[in-house]
């Protein structure tokens, strides 16, 4: 066996990206309502009942052992457990949410990525015990990140064949029959909080999409674009910058167009697209060390 090829990347950055990704798990699985039961069950709660995630003893010793978990991966220590329990119990709190009667989407990239990393982290540690020392340069965290940007990736550019396969071919001219979507969405939201003005904001939008056609598709055909371009954004961190950028303005639209929207899947792009990690060190070590050499000159002085 051979080891996978992929590009090296500042380790500061690395260990950033990965604070980032347990503090969303820690977020939002925290947010999951742990029902005590699964009336519904969809995938694997098919096969197997969460609904012990409701029980509160367990439920105390399976949050600390998250805890550990995430502390684990963004040291990087015992990753393959580490990111294999951070997954268990994202697919788990998933799965029971979605067996209550409601399918969402909102959890699923995650679980993607989480599979992503634990089969790049597991492969690595199988090829230091059988193949001998990584080429230099290389690391685990490495391999982990390239293939975290291809879940993605393929997650949106499926996203994109999906409206054009559907449509047969029709999306972009089919873009101004949102506007009952749109109504809908309203409607949904204000059955569920009763805000004011709601219904009334879903009627000026779904005017306003009917009165300017050529306009909403320009607008929402961009975003198809950047979902179709998505895998571009293995090319290098500029590809992916732009990439990341325009797919969430993409979320940013649809967001208060329909009131759907994708907090994770807009965290994800922070991380692993638009790359802030990166750019914080980046700012950190332009900025910052400087001040703090040309500091410690002048008092050595």
């Amino acid at each position: 066996m051979t080891w996978p090829r992929c590009r090296s990347h500042d380790p500061g950055a690395l260990r950033l990206q990965r604070l980032a990704l347990a503090a969303l798990v820690y977020v939002r699985f925290s947010a999951l309502r742990p029902y005590s039961e699964q009336p519904f069950p969809v995938g694997i709660a098919r096969y197997v009942d969460f609904s012990f995630l409701a029980n509160d003893v367990v439920a105390w010793w399976l949050k600390a052992g998250l805890v550990l978990s995430l502390v684990l991966y963004v040291i990087g220590r015992a990753m393959p457990l580490a990111v294999g329990y951070m997954l268990f119990l994202w697919v788990a709190a998933g799965a029971l949410t979605n067996s209550q009667g409601a399918l969402s989407h909102y959890t699923q990239l995650v679980a993607m990525v989480l599979i992503g990393q634990l089969i790049a982290y597991a492969q690595w540690w199988a090829m230091d015990r059988t193949s001998g020392r990584a080429p230099q340069g290389m690391n685990a965290h490495d391999l982990a990140l390239y293939y975290t940007q291809q879940v993605i990736a393929a997650a949106y550019v499926l996203a994109g064949i999906s409206k054009i396969v559907l449509s047969r071919g029709r999306w972009i001219a089919q873009v101004p029959f949102m506007a009952s979507d749109v109504l809908k969405t309203h409607g949904q939201s204000f059955a569920s909080t009763l805000a004011g003005g709601v219904i009334e904001r879903g009627d000026a939008i779904a005017a306003f999409i009917l009165a300017h056609p050529d306009l909403m598709r320009a607008l929402l055909g961009c975003g198809l674009l950047f979902e179709l371009a998505a895998p571009a954004a293995l090319l290098g961190r500029t590809p992916a910058f732009l990439i990341g950028i325009g797919l969430l303005t993409m979320h940013a639209v649809i967001g208060q167009l329909m009131l759907i929207r994708f907090p994770e899947n807009q965290v994800l792009l922070l991380i692993y697209f638009i790359d802030v990690p990166f750019l914080l060190v980046a700012a950190w070590r332009r900025l910052l060390i400087p001040t703090i050499d040309h500091a410690r000159q002048r008092a050595g002085a």
